[in-house]
């Protein structure tokens, strides 16, 4: 059976561009008969707050959006649906990731030195400086060979080039997104995915990582990617600028 989701992030209040989202997430699932999973994306513990929570179940249902698979309020979310309580789990795919054949290194860079540094490595030589992963001193990085293409719908991404060696857990000691998004599709067992344009690396990070914990459907999912809501001056909406519905 086809399977899509909405995967609404609780960092801030939603806003046109997520509404935009759900829209066209809902027209696929009609098109190819696929159900809907509501899955919000609480992994990062530092930016939750119940109250975006309820706004996403109260956003979709003013706008008439259902789903069948995942929490039915705030209060269930919380108590049964809530990646945050899925650290430790997450934290199990770091040997699964060790065990495949990707390589994994701790890196003591910050992301400001990171961003300042041409794709494949870092400023400190963390590839071969043999760091341990250690909460607030390292994250744990996935090598990419700058050359990496991944084609998405016929669209080659540069991923080696975009993202260069990516984030799979992070300094502060919580599963990066990229990671989640993997295993939380792959449970799903989701075979439809929309998201923005913007987001075209991120899904090229995925589908690099997927292979490895075992998600074949990601590598096989039927990807959309649309362009973006932007406000008067040309910016794409965000929940860090507060951009409401």
């Amino acid at each position: 059976m086809p399977l899509t989701r909405y995967a609404p992030t609780p960092s801030g209040y939603l806003h046109a561009g997520n509404l935009l989202n759900f829209e066209i997430t809902r027209q696929l699932a009609e098109d190819v008969g696929a159900d809907i999973a509501l899955r919000i994306d609480d992994a990062d513990a530092s930016r939750y707050r119940r109250e975006f929570v309820e706004d996403i179940f109260d956003r979709l249902r003013q706008a008439g959006l259902d789903w069948t698979i995942g929490p039915t309020s705030a209060e269930d979310f919380e108590a049964n649906w809530s990646q945050r309580r899925k650290t430790a789990y997450y934290r199990e795919h770091l040997d699964v990731l060790r065990d495949s054949a990707l390589v994994l290194y701790a890196c003591t860079c910050s992301r400001k030195d990171i961003a300042d540094v041409p794709v494949g490595g870092c400023p400190g030589g963390c590839r071969s400086g043999a760091h341990r992963l250690e909460p607030e001193v390292s994250a744990l990085r996935v090598a990419v060979d700058p050359d990496t293409t991944i084609e998405i719908a016929g669209q080659p991404i540069p991923l080696g080039r975009a993202l260069g060696d990516f984030v799979v857990w992070r300094r502060d000691d919580l599963p990066a997104y990229q990671l989640v998004s993997v295993i939380e599709d792959r449970d799903l067992g989701t075979t439809h995915i929309v998201r923005g344009e913007d987001l075209l690396d991120s899904s090229a990070a995925q589908i690099f990582l997927a292979r490895a914990l075992g998600a074949e459907n990601v590598l096989r999912a039927h990807y959309v990617h649309h362009e973006l809501v932007l406000d008067a001056d040309g910016r794409k909406l965000s929940k860090s600028q507060q951009a409401p519905l």
